[in-house]
């Protein structure tokens, strides 16, 4: 019996749809999962695939599609590129991927010209940009915003605000 998972889309859109679970429910760090939130994905995806896959094939399965989502972004985003309608994936002529090659060999696979699959899974877990990624809990918890978080002076401040116009 080998160790190695064997990853189909239903049961990779189980996985994703439990780690937004987590991630909505603030299980989440900046990049992944809390050994919580990692946990709880563990018991639950037992409990709906019927696989005895660990928490360390779980996070390889996530990672490998991080890098996925985002050397396609990268490559979407990239300057000089185009969009092939047909595939929705990236088209560029073949001195950029002479140039990438040269680059980076590890980035020029395949795999990252067409959009990995469960986009749209992806996009709702890792974001867009960088402050689409969710909601962070800090020791300071989640607050309203406050003037050094670009209110106006006289929020707090009712009784001490001073209008310098009328000096």
């Amino acid at each position: 019996m080998s160790n190695r998972a064997s990853w189909d889309e239903p049961t990779t859109k189980i996985l994703l749809e439990m780690c937004i679970e987590q991630k909505n429910q603030l299980n989440w760090s900046d990049r992944c999962l809390t050994k919580l939130g990692w946990r709880n994905v563990h018991s639950r995806f037992r409990a709906a695939t019927g696989l005895q896959l660990g928490v360390k094939q779980l996070q390889n399965k996530l990672n490998n599609l991080r890098r996925q989502f985002f050397g396609w972004r990268a490559l979407e985003t990239s300057t000089g590129l185009g969009r092939d309608t047909q595939t929705g994936g990236v088209s560029a002529d073949a001195t950029y991927w002479e140039q990438d090659q040269q680059d980076t060999q590890a980035r020029s696979q395949p795999h990252s010209v067409k959009p990995p699959p469960l986009l749209d899974l992806l996009f709702e877990l890792f974001g867009h940009e960088p402050q689409d990624r969710g909601t962070l809990l800090s020791a300071g918890g989640n607050r309203e915003g406050t003037p050094s978080m670009g209110g106006t002076p006289s929020m707090g401040t009712e009784g001490n605000f001073v209008d310098l116009e009328d000096e």
